[in-house]
């Protein structure tokens, strides 16, 4: 804010030529006040067309003295002897004394005031920065309240226009106002090396300043620049982070204080004291500190750096406990705009976070694998640190912490009373309870603590009803250590069988995991809804035959009741038909048969002991087509319309074989009585392929006579 503040003026000794400057200037301003004078007894007598008479300065007694203010202190003007024509009044700053508005180099400042509430009785809240009332307007000089800022002008001499809008006719000061610099700084508070703002007004024109501070802590001024140069309107802007003094509010929690940093502009060449402008920094604090439990700090109030929430915390706070792995809430106030590195026990980088512009940030972390008791958080701001300490207590860690029945979960404790080369510590891990009906708590596992307090163990979630059950880790020193943690058993069911031919087959679905008191309903094949509840320890059993259900994949699925109903979790069952069962059969009997033929190619290999480069072509060959046919046949166990082509490529290569022996012949005779079961029982296949059958059968007799005759040539 611009300071308002008495000036001793110290006057220098004046030359001859100064005294004669003077007197000429004080002729020049009798003319002028004896033309004034007569302007205003013309208009005692002459019709008013405009506002009228003399402004005073500070006084109700002509003549006014000449004042000397800085742009946006206060002053006080008495229109006592203006005559009024209009019903409001602006008022201007001018560098001229006539009476007549300008409104190319005249300039507004203040607001627009009532004739009405100048006249009348003392009014300090309609205009606020003003009081007006009984003649009088005093208030802020140069500041312009509808452009919320200081109006441009470079320091000198200004009269003040008072105009009611009617004519251009105005009334002026009897007397000019010498206009002298002033400097703000903007925000006047906030943290350190926030963004500010040094303004510099009514400079000369294109004059210069020298800027610096004053260091509160170090207790000396800090040049900031000298000669910065104002504008032509005499005006400047300095851009700048505010000095951070790295002040932090004591230990404990404490009302939010600032330290005052002053800021000084020196004017040059104007003879002019130098101008003050203070900023305050706000000092670095905590709001909030919260773990398993939390601490906030009351209205206007922050923790301050130190500040113990351990096991024995600092007076007037209480203890913050916080677990491994566990969460760390922290709000900060005034600290340095910018980036913080937030460290555990002063070396383990933990998370990071950033300040805003007012020093303000709220961040959570994750409290690292470490021991129980007291621990430091420090935020670190490069040149700044603040510390606090916190709790650890004995943690429980599960993983997973869900699932259903009989999930194996990995229990991990953290911060537990050390075992030592004298002494071992063990844990016992407990269920709360099993069955709803007489709950009861559960032993899961018992395990040795390490010499570091930590422990790991494994354990399958019992069989218990649905939901979340608490599991309690009690160490067997003297304190009874203990930590506990949640997990949630799941909802699972099972079909069995999961594949069967709707014939009248008993299938049984089964579940696991249910809550007790919960109605479900069971969805049959999205076709039929039954109402199930669970038993003590969460499960249920449902039966049905299985009848009128068309073949392929169909699913049980079951809902929580109510409305909408909310889906719990499903299991898929597949429906199979007799037709597709028998030729499976089929298909394995041809499969059987390919592996005699197989068989019967190796013996003829061993039989034929000349040409045997030759006849291991041909059984190579023969081999490559029995795995074609293998291959073609587990494709057609998926894919039943190619049934009848596949068949017909088996007994192709059975017959081809079956020439090369008399065992292989009459296992080829078996493999075509085969495939013509498997073409009979797939007696719907369209007629261009039952014709591709006969044409397979063809070739295979043709190759029977090729290998029958190859045999009995080596033979010969």
């Amino acid at each position: 804010m611009l300071l308002t503040q008495d000036l001793n003026i110290q006057r220098r000794d004046c030359s001859t030529t100064d005294l004669m400057k003077e007197g000429k200037m004080q002729k020049k301003t009798s003319i002028l006040l004896m033309a004034l004078i007569a302007l205003s007894t013309i208009a005692v007598t002459a019709p008013v067309k405009g506002s009228v008479g003399n402004i005073l300065i500070e006084t109700m007694v002509p003549p006014s003295a000449i004042h000397e203010r800085k742009i946006g202190e206060n002053v006080s003007l008495y229109l006592g002897m203006v005559v009024w024509s209009g019903g409001t009044v602006d008022l201007y700053l001018s560098e001229n004394g006539y009476a007549a508005l300008d409104t190319t180099t005249d300039i507004f400042y203040g607001r627009r005031f009532s004739v009405a509430k100048i006249k009348g009785p003392k009014d300090t809240s309609t205009y606020p920065g003003y009081t007006v009332g009984n003649n009088w307007i005093n208030g802020t000089l140069g500041y312009d309240y509808n452009a919320k800022k200081m109006v441009d002008v470079p320091g000198g001499n200004y009269y003040v226009k008072a105009f009611d809008g009617t004519t251009a006719a105005v009334a002026v000061t009897d007397n000019y106002l010498r206009i002298l610099a002033n400097f703000e700084v903007v925000p006047s508070s906030g943290p350190g090396q926030a963004s500010i703002e040094l303004k510099g007004y009514a400079l000369p024109v294109n004059g210069f300043a020298n800027l610096s501070y004053y260091d509160p802590i170090a207790l000396k001024w800090i040049k900031i620049k000298d000669l910065h140069q104002a504008d032509a309107k005499g005006k400047f802007v300095y851009p700048m982070l505010a000095p951070d003094l790295k002040q932090a509010l004591p230990v404990g929690e404490q009302t939010e204080a600032c330290n005052t940093i002053t800021f000084r502009m020196v004017a040059h060449g104007t003879g002019q004291l130098p101008v003050n402008d203070t900023f305050n920094e706000d000092q670095r604090g905590l709001k909030q500190v919260k773990g398993e439990n939390g601490m906030t700090a009351g209205s206007g109030k922050l923790y301050g750096n130190n500040t113990d929430f351990g096991a024995t915390p600092t007076a007037g706070v209480n203890t913050v406990n916080v677990k491994v792995m566990g969460k760390l809430m922290i709000a900060g106030n005034h600290f340095h705009p910018g980036p913080l590195t937030i460290l555990w026990d002063a070396t383990t980088e933990i998370g990071t976070t950033t300040a805003n512009g007012t020093g303000w940030f709220n961040t959570t972390v994750t409290i690292p694998i470490t021991s129980k008791g007291d621990h430091n958080v420090t935020l670190d701001e490069g040149k700044t640190k603040f510390i606090i300490w916190v709790n650890v207590i004995p943690t429980l860690v599960l993983v997973p912490d869900k699932g259903p029945v009989g999930t194996s979960v990995t229990a991990y404790g953290y911060g537990f009373e050390k075992s030592t080369a004298t002494t071992t510590y063990n844990v016992t891990l407990w269920w709360d309870w099993i069955n709803y009906c007489t709950p009861k708590a559960y032993n899961l596992t018992r395990t040795k603590v390490n010499t570091v307090g930590q422990f790991t163990v494994t354990f399958k979630a019992p069989h218990s009803v649905g939901g979340a059950h608490i599991v309690n880790a009690t160490e067997d020193d003297a304190a009874k250590t203990g930590a506990t943690a949640t997990f949630t058993i799941t909802t699972a069911i099972a079909i069995s069988p999961t594949s069967f031919t709707a014939d009248g087959t008993t299938v049984t679905v089964s579940g696991t995991g249910l809550k007790n008191g919960t109605l479900y309903d069971l969805c049959l094949a999205n076709r039929k809804d039954f109402d199930v509840r669970c038993d003590c320890v969460g499960d249920f059993t449902f039966k049905f035959i299985a009848a009128s259900l068309e073949p392929g994949q169909h699913t049980v699925t079951l809902y929580v009741s109510g409305t909408p109903p909310i889906l719990e979790t499903n299991v898929l069952f597949n429906v199979t038909s007799a037709e597709v069962n028998l030729i499976l059969v089929k298909l394995d009997e041809t499969l059987d048969k390919l592996d005699g033929i197989d068989e019967s190619l190796g013996d003829l290999a061993d039989l034929v002991t000349g040409e045997r480069a030759h006849l291991d072509a041909v059984r190579t060959a023969i081999l490559a087509a029995i795995e074609t046919a293998r291959g073609d046949v587990s494709a057609l166990a998926q894919e039943l319309a190619d049934i009848e082509t596949l068949a017909t490529t088996a007994a192709q290569q059975a017959s081809s074989a079956a020439a090369s022996s008399s065992t292989a012949a009459t296992n080829a005779s078996d493999a075509k009585v085969a495939a013509q079961g498997a073409q009979a029982t797939a007696s719907g296949i369209s007629t261009a392929v039952y014709g591709a059958i006969i044409l397979s059968l063809i070739a295979a007799l043709a190759s029977i006579v090729a290998v029958i005759t190859l045999q009995r040539k080596v033979a010969g």
